[in-house]
């Protein structure tokens, strides 16, 4: 049940016209496309399920973040998103 809770949040929030879940906002970050633009649910979905990858392998899918050049996660090249900073 908290998987498919986890799911619903992370995915409508990141789709939804704030680009971003709670925590995220109180950052300053958005989820967006290549592009700056809003993502799907389904993209948001399966950037949700990749990050299950990312944490898989040690982590090594977010430590990633820090040696490419648009500061990506492996979900987020799987998924084709970026985080942004809103301010």
């Amino acid at each position: 049940m908290g998987f498919l809770c986890a799911w619903i949040y992370f995915a409508s929030l990141e789709s939804s016209a704030s680009q971003a879940t709670l925590g995220k906002r109180m950052l300053g970050l958005k989820v967006a496309d290549l592009s700056g633009g809003r993502i799907s649910f389904g993209r948001a979905t399966g950037r949700y399920f990749a990050k299950i990858l990312s944490g898989v392998i040690l982590l090594i899918g977010y430590i990633m973040a820090g040696f490419t050049e648009k500061k990506q996660a492996l979900h987020d090249m799987l998924a084709g998103t970026l985080v942004l900073r809103t301010r």
